[in-house]
């Protein structure tokens, strides 16, 4: 389904939008924005891929039935990366077949590395939506844009939310809880890991475990079992949507007893997780992006776009509400073709790279509340943060950092097992 100009021109008077907007401004005849879409839209990081991919879909039928850019309607060229392995032979093929001048990609910081060599070596503009490997944006590129935080920053930002207010909220201390680790080992689920145990070392609380492993395993009852025997108050986990499923359901048939577990966005605030587990999924804390945040909190002409997200969204795809996979994939996307290509006049990749930099927009401006100012030596958005939310009723609900919470009530500690219906209530 895509977005009809009459439908676009309704939404786009009631998002306070104007049709004749920027992004409609003629370039050059020979100039189309045609983009390259690098997902992993199968394998074990299928789920999380085509969530992303899917906000791109919407962002371009919303564009381009306001007329395009540069008067033209917006084209994917689009691969399908399931790994690592996958990434560097797609990302060449995007540039030498299909000729792009730009790439959008790729959720996963393993494919992400490595595409996003191939497209600094061809000197083609790389903005990654949702991989936050710290190293990704460590190597010193040029044509490389990232516009969300870091893992370090949200594993601290987790570990900071379960000093703050779970330790306290389930009724412990920071002297005496005991807390502990499990993420799996990408380089993305390291630094998560890392960044949380530094936070929790630095303020005093003892980590009786800190785990890894393979995020493609199909068994995860041996870590169950060391919990079990550790009964550990609190756990960080990071995982992708398959092995964050596997690993609840073990947890519930074993009968592991938290007080309370945090995620670290991957596989923990998507809608599988709460159709897979159902209403045991409820009191589950997140640490990450939000698409189910207060729209007050917003700039005027987003929080107008935040409605028309939520209300166009499910109908595009078959009643399926956005996840915050989505969301992250819609804000870049949009971004890129409202913003940053209407300012470069054209498809040149110095001049893209330079309306990347000279953009400035204040927090609280795109759907996920984030602003926009990329560093000019990292390259990294300066304005992303990450939020906090707690599954409640079968569905993520945001609970902060003010004033983005819109959840009436925080449920601690973690109801057991079966008991879980009423959380938030």
């Amino acid at each position: 389904m895509t977005l009809s100009r009459r439908r676009f021109t309704t939404l786009a008077g009631a998002a306070g939008l104007s049709v004749a907007s920027p992004f409609v401004r003629r370039a050059e005849a020979q100039d189309l924005a045609k983009i390259g879409v690098l997902l992993p839209l199968s394998g074990p990081l299928a789920s999380l891929g085509n969530e992303v991919l899917r906000g791109f879909q919407f962002a371009r039928s919303l564009v381009n039935a306001g007329g395009g850019v540069f008067g033209r309607p917006v084209e994917f060229a689009q691969v399908d990366v399931p790994g690592s392995t996958e990434a560097t032979s797609q990302a060449q093929r995007l540039i030498t077949s299909d000729r792009v001048k730009v790439i959008v990609g790729s959720y996963a910081s393993a494919i992400s590395f490595a595409a996003s060599q191939v497209a600094e070596r061809n000197r083609v503009v790389y903005f990654e939506q949702g991989a936050v490997a710290d190293d990704i944006t460590s190597r010193g590129f040029k044509y490389l844009f990232r516009f969300i935080y870091n893992s370090t920053e949200l594993g601290r930002k987790c570990a900071e939310y379960a000093t703050d207010r779970i330790i306290p909220g389930v009724g412990l201390d920071r002297k005496t809880a005991k807390v502990a680790i499990l993420n799996e080992n990408s380089n993305n689920g390291t630094a998560v890991g890392a960044g949380a145990k530094a936070w929790l070392d630095e303020k005093g609380v003892q980590v009786v475990d800190h785990t890894s492993y393979d995020f493609k395993t199909n068994d995860l009852s041996s870590v169950v079992q060391r919990y079990k025997s550790l009964n550990p108050d609190i756990l960080i986990v990071e995982q992708y949507t398959p092995d964050a499923i596997l690993f609840w359901r073990q947890a519930r048939e074993a009968g592991l007893k938290l007080k309370a577990m945090i995620g670290n966005g991957g596989g923990h605030n998507v809608n599988e997780f709460a159709e897979a587990l159902g209403d045991d999924v409820n009191g589950i804390f997140n640490t990450g992006t939000s698409v189910y945040i207060n729209p007050k909190a917003l700039q005027p002409e987003t929080a107008a776009l935040f409605k028309t997200f939520h209300e166009e969204y499910p109908k595009m795809f078959d009643g399926r509400k956005p996840s915050a996979h989505a969301g992250m994939g819609f804000n870049a996307m949009y971004t890129l073709l409202t913003d940053i290509l209407p300012a470069a006049g054209g498809m040149d990749t110095e001049k893209i790279r330079q309306a990347a930099l000279a953009l400035d927009k204040p927090v609280g401006s795109s759907i996920v509340g984030w602003g926009l100012k990329f560093d000019p030596k990292t390259q990294n958005n300066t304005r992303a943060f990450p939020t906090y939310d707690q599954w409640q009723g079968r569905q993520i609900r945001s609970i902060g950092p003010d004033p983005f919470g819109i959840a009436e009530k925080i449920t601690m500690p973690l109801p057991d097992w079966g008991q879980r219906a009423g959380v938030g209530q």
